[in-house]
């Protein structure tokens, strides 16, 4: 009899290279919201441009690749050790920083994500329902009921980051009920130019309407200002979630469709994810910030920092030498094997 084939499944360049592109973006964004040029009006036009789709993206992507979510022990190894363990420990990290930083006594508490980590625990609660959601008669009708109801409730916080795994649930749902064909047919279509257009658009639609959108729209992680309209308030998430959509598929367009040099910065996005936060808590805290940044040219020159922080992150030679820490290789003590000893036959 031949051997069977064991060779490991091959990872699919182009949600590489959207990964890729999304975490450039994710430094940036968060680079410029460090330093504090977000009173300037290229540094909001350009905030709130990658802030209207870039997680939302993300989000769409991970549900995706969550479809052969079961629970099965090698799936909950993986999760314990990319998600649940990193979480713990960066989520000590960034407490300790912020205790030093500013003076303050240490207090760790897991229930309140710190800055960044929202996602993972987000993701932790998305993944776990998957199986529930995929088997639901519509689950993206009920997805965006949740994340257009659950802001009604005053209640709703940061506490186990349920606001924003709420509101981004239909972003994970779209994802998850996507399949391979219809990832295909995006491909395929050769107007690439459409992504272009789109991204154009999100930067001038920030651009004019900057002073009457909040950036805090597209958290999607607060209850509705309780003097607001409730039918406004509706509508507005309604519309948020449509602008991450049509953002998100802009820049899948674009995305390379081969094996690029961004292929390998999306195998490291997580690593990028975790690291690159801590490395900036010191800007985030900082009591006094370098002048140049508040000149017009200022927020150009953190968008080449944070690409150049995003690829020094995501080298090899960083990659390996923090795998210990963002992806500890203990799965094998938290979680039994697969496969269960055999029962002995009986006569």
């Amino acid at each position: 009899m031949p051997a069977p084939n064991t060779a490991p499944r091959a990872r699919d360049p182009y949600l590489d290279n959207a990964r890729g592109l999304l975490i450039i973006l994710v430094v940036v964004g968060h680079t410029l919201e460090c330093f504090e040029v977000l009173g300037t009006v290229l540094g909001d036009t350009l905030y709130t441009a990658i802030y209207s789709f870039h997680m939302a993206a993300f989000v769409m992507i991970s549900g995706h690749l969550s479809r052969s979510y079961r629970n099965e022990p090698r799936q909950v190894k993986r999760l314990l050790t990319a998600i649940v363990v990193p979480y713990a420990i960066f989520q000590t990290v960034h407490e300790a920083g912020k205790a030093l930083l500013l003076g303050q006594d240490f207090s760790l508490q897991l229930v309140q994500p710190a800055w960044t980590l929202w996602f993972l625990l987000a993701l932790l609660l998305w993944r776990l329902a998957s199986p529930v959601l995929r088997s639901l008669r519509h689950p993206l009708v009920i997805a965006v009921a949740i994340s257009v109801i659950a802001p009604l409730d005053q209640d709703l916080d940061g506490t186990f980051t349920l606001g924003r795994a709420a509101g981004m649930l239909p972003f994970f749902v779209l994802g998850l009920v996507s399949t391979p064909e219809m990832l295909e047919r995006l491909r395929a279509v050769r107007r690439r130019w459409l992504g272009a257009l789109v991204m154009v658009g999100a930067l001038g639609c920030s651009f004019l309407l900057r002073d009457e959108i909040r950036d805090s729209w597209f958290f999607l992680r607060e209850p509705y200002p309780e003097e607001g309209s409730i039918p406004v308030n509706l509508l507005l998430r309604l519309l948020v979630l449509a602008a991450g959509v049509i953002g998100a598929l802009g820049l899948l367009l674009l995305t390379p469709r081969g094996s690029s040099p961004l292929t390998a910065l999306g195998t490291r996005s997580l690593t990028i994810y975790l690291l690159h936060p801590v490395l900036l808590l010191p800007i985030r805290y900082a009591e006094q910030l370098p002048g140049w940044i508040e000149s017009w040219w200022g927020p150009l020159v953190l968008v080449v920092a944070g690409i150049l922080f995003a690829l020094v992150l995501g080298s090899g030679i960083v990659s390996r030498a923090t795998r210990w820490v963002t992806d500890p290789p203990i799965g094998d003590l938290l979680v039994r094997d697969d496969q269960p000893a055999p029962r002995p036959a009986t006569r």
